[in-house]
């Protein structure tokens, strides 16, 4: 009779399983329902970050200063006879925490980036 009374008064508030369960079932209703969901913030610092330009011939050969390979490879491609080149475009040297990138290529780098490392902004209308 003493496991029953308590087992009886264990389940009786949130620990129980089948509350806890319905609990999370009409929390996450409500939240989907707000639309909160399709929200997204992720926050990163990068502390001592240095931003560097290059023009593309420049990029290459501190690519392969620093990675000790080729920044243009050709990959052969199954059931096909051209080949695939892959080419550096930019990146980022862990050791120096250095990102390099071609300047104006917001593709590589990101327009926002670029705004930040130079300080030229958009006038304001």
């Amino acid at each position: 009779m003493g496991q029953n009374e308590n087992f009886k008064r264990s389940s009786s508030g949130w620990t129980n399983p089948l509350n806890l369960f319905a609990w999370v079932l009409i929390s996450t209703a409500f939240w989907g329902c707000t639309g909160l969901q399709d929200r997204y913030f992720e926050k990163h610092v990068i502390k001592s970050l240095t931003i560097v330009f290059l023009d593309e011939d420049s990029l290459r050969e501190h690519w392969k200063h620093v990675a000790g390979s080729d920044a243009v490879r050709f990959k052969s491609q199954m059931n096909s006879t051209v080949p695939l080149v892959n080419t550096v475009q930019g990146f980022y040297d862990f050791t120096s925490n250095t990102l390099y990138c071609p300047k104006w290529n917001f593709e590589v780098c990101g327009h926002e980036l670029h705004h930040a490392a130079l300080g030229q902004f958009h006038a304001s209308d």
